[in-house]
């Protein structure tokens, strides 16, 4: 019996780390965004640099969660896809309509 709750346990866990990476692919995704386009190239530079140096980091230390990167990647991803339009596109949009 206790191998099972053991077990339950663990795919608990990986469940909850697939949903917090995802939040987190999400709001650094964000942040990342609202960062970089609301400062000067300096900054930009220090955003896209951390940014990416963030996504090897977590690349190399989550070896052991193939999933838990792939739900991070799958933020970034969304958050890109979500906010990442700019603000003219978003006008021009309105416009058609």
């Amino acid at each position: 019996m206790p191998g099972v709750a053991y077990d339950i346990i663990e795919l608990l866990g990986a469940l909850f780390r697939l949903i917090g990476l995802l939040v987190f692919g999400l709001g650094m995704g964000w942040f990342s965004l609202e960062a970089y386009r609301k400062s000067d190239w300096r900054l930009q530079i220090a955003v896209f640099l951390g940014f990416v140096g963030l996504s090897i980091g977590l690349s190399h230390f989550l070896e052991g969660a193939p999933g838990g990167f792939g739900a991070y990647t799958l933020g970034v991803g969304a958050a890109l896809l979500l906010w990442g339009r700019s603000e003219q596109e978003k006008e021009e949009e309105k416009s058609k309509e």
